[in-house]
């Protein structure tokens, strides 16, 4: 399809918006990009799709400088939250597919992306002191010691304020000891979260692929977000490829828009990779706040628009 010369300079102000949410611990960029998709092509597939491609995009391109800085660490414990994670999310595809689920999306995304704007108003980013704040409240109620005794609040708070200030070169230790039962249903949890976000609504999950690294297997948190961002990717990948394949073998469909992709990939990468470095200094109240307004603001035209059109 031809875009106008205004859908186009709206498409690259949308991926400036993602690849300053992608640079706040890896955030998605769904709250923006599936509204104004939707409206342009008013296809819920292809607007997840496309979504879960640009965010593999600008990951690949945000986690550059986490890269280069070796802030990243793929321990073979991780996998069993990412093979969920792939599962889930084939599945997620196939009932969006084969089901009638896909014939109220149209007006259930926007929703869904409404009030994640209110959520962004009213808390801000997510970023790496939010993960910090998190942590540490889920550690309290899950992390014991080598007794399996509940950890002292005062000791745990000491604990965390160290590990979090560690260097690349310190040991990685989870909060949560491997191979208990806490620990399964805790990556059981992140795993099937992650695909289905992935699956049903096109998100990577970046937050969350954090926090389990944080929780899980105590990674340090630019490390963490540096691992989260090289997940995302392989996720979102998988997601897509799956709306590819299954979309031709169910619907005869690929769904794919090479213009939009490419403006949306112009506006994220730029953004992305200035505000990679940067990001952590901004506020992310006032920045949320902004941007919470522009997805709220996005989503109720989206819905809009579905009823009227």
């Amino acid at each position: 399809m031809a875009l106008e010369f205004y859908q186009i300079i709206l498409i690259i102000f949308i991926g400036i918006l993602v690849g300053i949410s992608i640079s706040f611990v890896g955030q998605t960029g769904q709250g923006v990009v599936l509204p104004i998709v939707l409206i342009i092509t008013g296809d819920v597939f292809i607007a997840i799709a496309i979504n879960l491609l640009n965010d593999f995009i600008t990951s690949a391109f945000v986690s550059i400088s986490y890269l280069r800085k070796k802030q990243f660490k793929l321990k073979k414990e991780i996998w069993i939250i990412m093979i969920i994670a792939i599962c889930v999310s084939f599945i997620g595809v196939l009932i969006l597919m084969t089901t009638p689920l896909s014939s109220v999306y149209s007006w259930v995304i926007p929703i869904f992306i409404m009030c994640l704007g209110v959520l962004f108003m009213k808390n801000g980013f997510p970023t790496i002191e939010t993960v910090r704040n998190i942590a540490h409240k889920l550690s309290q109620k899950f992390s014991r010691n080598k007794n399996n005794e509940e950890i002292d609040a005062n000791e745990l708070s000491d604990q965390l304020e160290k590990d979090f200030g560690k260097n690349d070169n310190d040991e990685i230790r989870g909060y949560i000891k491997l191979g208990t039962g806490l620990y399964y249903i805790l990556s059981i949890f992140f795993g099937v979260y992650v695909g289905f976000n992935a699956g049903l609504f096109g998100g990577n999950s970046g937050l969350i692929f954090v926090l389990a690294l944080v929780l899980l297997y105590g990674y340090p948190l630019k490390k963490g977000v540096g691992t989260a961002l090289v997940l995302s990717m392989i996720n979102g990948l998988f997601t897509f490829l799956m709306y590819q394949i299954l979309g031709n073998m169910i619907k005869s469909q690929i769904y794919f828009d090479f213009e939009i992709t490419l403006y949306l990939a112009i506006g994220a990468i730029a953004s992305g990779l200035i505000f990679s470095n940067f990001v952590q200094k901004m506020s992310a109240k006032t920045m949320g706040r902004g941007i919470g307004i522009i997805i709220f603001t996005l989503g109720t035209i989206s819905l809009i628009f579905f009823f009227l059109f």
